[in-house]
């Protein structure tokens, strides 16, 4: 069910964020803190409350990522990762 940015996960989950993904872990987005100008251009990207992402890979001091999104691929940094709340899935 969403609500505005947020997603209501399951009953039993755990917050984190995108840069406590490990390689190949999947997950759906619960909230995204960022200015609107961001914010908006991240969904475009494919990463917004509800959606699922998979990290594919990060570089070798964590600084960057790379998902996979429903749309394509999308590289966030470091600030722009912490501020995606998700919760893993299976």
């Amino acid at each position: 069910m969403r609500t505005g940015i947020f997603y209501a996960p399951p009953a039993f989950f755990i917050v984190m964020s995108i840069c406590d993904l490990k390689r190949g872990e999947a997950a759906i987005v619960l909230s995204v803190t960022a200015e609107p100008a961001l914010r908006e251009r991240m969904k475009i990207l494919g990463v917004f409350a509800g959606a699922r992402v998979k990290l594919l890979r990060s570089s070798l001091l964590r600084r960057t990522f790379l998902l996979s999104t429903g749309t394509g691929r999308a590289a966030l940094g470091r600030s722009v990762a912490a501020g995606v709340k998700v919760c893993r899935v299976q």
